[in-house]
């Protein structure tokens, strides 16, 4: 994380970590700030979905790179096929950031990560 966002690596103060997610439409009411999500596997598809404004779905794609997302706006992982394993890293606590854009510029990945 720290050569991804320096600042924020310092900030975020919890990591989840899941096998094959699944999951409904949501809206991360406890994140103070955007997140960062990662993800890892042989899997097709599994795109983080977040509406970004009115009738326009966002769709992140954070195999083998970070994305960063506001979770204060409603998002879910697409369908995929394939075992997928995924890191968010998040922030709880400290000041809140002000809601400004569902989706940030993305696609770092690390060197030596393969797909």
């Amino acid at each position: 994380m720290g050569s991804v966002d320096p600042v924020y690596a310092e900030a975020f103060d919890a990591v989840a970590m899941t096998k094959n997610f699944v999951g409904s439409a949501h809206v991360d009411t406890e994140n103070v700030a955007p997140f960062y999500g990662l993800s890892l596997g042989d899997f097709e598809g599994g795109r983080i979905c977040v509406e970004s404004g009115p009738f326009e779905v966002a769709e992140v794609d954070t195999r083998y790179r970070f994305g960063k997302i506001d979770g204060r706006y409603p998002h879910w992982v697409s369908p995929y096929k394939g075992e997928r394993y995924s890191m968010i890293y998040y922030q709880t606590s400290g000041s809140v950031e002000p809601k400004t854009t569902a989706v940030f510029e993305h696609g770092h990945s690390e060197e030596g990560w393969g797909a």
